[in-house]
């Protein structure tokens, strides 16, 4: 750079951008503030259900109910998941009892929200309640200076130093935390997630990785085949001898694969998972009854509810994953083709409501005809699909209940507990819409989700 370069860059006008850092610090400083604030009231929260639940002499089950009332009253007001205002709730209890120092630097604006956030996450595996606290006010020294990215290796050394046991004890412990989850995600798509010991989550990825590039360089070779042959002759297991795939003269010559490793590594996984069958299958030896496969005979469930004019190609209007996230009709079909039987569902053309479900098979028609018109739980928030919810009655068959389409809806395991265990009340206003009245006296209104979904937009169907 010349020296008059060097000179107009030194003679720029720095206040404009010291105006933009001041502000957004401002703006930064206000907002750790505010969830601060947010953080108290929540934590509040907690404190209240947990001293009308010490009172009680019961099992822990009933002693929450306290809490996921409360929870559930928030949830509604914010238009959120009672399940996640509930682990909101256990978090700030966390962050107000146990990082005291975190929460005050917060609404002192010293740290920001990703601090913070940081800081939990290290010291929360820290049991003992001293060093908890020792641990938050020297990390808060240093996420002063730090960023959060540069902050994490800092205060997780710092935790280490603070942990009175091992890693070696404290892994058995944390090896009674695997579990695997399922998020929904836009677009059609989902969400796996698997927590166990590192040593078998980087073996999966490796061997998925492995198997990955030996299918792309199978796809590469010409007069190369595809299936597991191909596969092992390319792994560190396959048998001795040469065994791979046999070609000859007519064999025509083979396009690389498209697909990228990270698509390879996916589509190699859920094949894994649906299709095989788990090394030990204790269920074979314990029930004979089962037959051949055992645990390898099990099969996903999926209910999806397709629009008829979708099916037929007549519409493109998206399929449902009933209870989840819509799908693409291509998919929808590609099941629709392959399923054992349907249930149709008749709807009013003008409000959508369903009027009636039958099937060519029947059984069961009532509770083919609830699935159909409540597809989740019922509790205003709540997306549980419906087969993996009770079938619950508004008025108690004991009080003079009936069981009808207009008594019966579907709820969850949690929401079911929570209507018997505390003052929720539900009333059916016909139709399927339900009117719940929370313990604090303010009404939701649940309408069916089929009331919408199923409202025509073309010309009307042949049938």
């Amino acid at each position: 750079m010349s020296s008059n370069q060097t000179m107009n860059v030194e003679a720029l006008d720095n206040a404009p951008v010291l105006g933009l850092v001041e502000g957004i610090v401002a703006l930064r400083q206000q907002a750790a503030q505010v969830h601060a604030a947010e953080v108290r009231l929540l934590a509040g929260a907690g404190q209240l259900a947990a001293s009308r639940s010490a009172v009680l002499r019961s099992d822990s089950r009933e002693r929450e109910m306290h809490l996921r009332s409360i929870a559930a009253e928030l949830a509604l007001a914010v238009r959120a998941s009672d399940r996640t205002v509930q682990r909101q709730i256990n978090d700030a209890v966390v962050l107000a009892e146990d990082f005291t120092p975190v929460l005050e630097a917060l609404e002192a604006g010293r740290i920001f929200v990703g601090h913070a956030r940081v800081i939990v996450d290290a010291g929360t595996p820290i049991q003992c309640p001293e060093a908890r606290l020792a641990f938050a006010s020297e990390a808060v020294s240093r996420a002063e200076n730090l960023s959060p990215s540069r902050l994490r290796p800092a205060v997780e050394a710092l935790a280490e130093r603070l942990q009175p046991r091992t890693v070696t004890e404290r892994h058995r412990d944390a090896r009674a935390d695997r579990a695997v989850t399922v998020t929904d995600r836009a677009d059609g798509m989902g969400e796996l997630t698997y927590v166990g010991p590192a040593t078998l989550v980087h073996g999966i990825y490796d061997r998925l990785t492995q198997q990955a590039r030996a299918v792309r360089n199978a796809a590469a070779q010409p007069g190369a085949s595809f299936g597991p042959a191909a596969v092992a002759a390319s792994t560190d297991t396959a048998p001795t001898g040469g065994a791979g795939a046999e070609t000859s003269d007519c064999t025509p010559e083979l396009t690389p694969d498209p697909r990228t490793i990270d698509q390879l590594r996916a589509d190699i996984f859920a094949d894994m998972l649906l299709t095989s069958a788990p090394q030990d299958d204790p269920t074979i030896a314990a029930d004979p009854s089962l037959g051949f496969g055992g645990l390898g005979a099990i099969r996903a469930i999926v209910h999806v509810t397709v629009p008829a004019l979708s099916l037929a190609g007549l519409s493109d209007d998206p399929a449902e994953l009933v209870g989840r996230a819509p799908i693409d009709i291509d998919t929808a079909r590609s099941l629709a083709g392959r399923a054992s039987g349907w249930d149709r569902v008749l709807s009013d053309p003008v409000t959508g409501g369903i009027l009636a479900v039958d099937r060519y098979t029947p059984s069961a028609d009532l509770k083919r005809f609830l699935r159909a018109r409540d597809e989740h739980c019922r509790f205003p928030g709540c997306r549980q699909p419906v087969h993996r919810c009770d079938i619950d009655h508004g008025q108690d068959w004991a009080l003079g209940g009936t069981t009808c389409a207009h008594n019966l809806h579907h709820l969850c395991r949690r929401h079911h507990t929570l209507k018997h265990a505390t003052p929720w009340q539900v009333r059916n206003l016909g139709g399927g819409v339900l009117e719940w009245t929370s313990p604090t006296g303010q009404i939701y209104i649940d309408h069916p989700p089929s009331r919408i979904r199923f409202t025509p937009t073309g010309p009307p169907p042949p049938f």
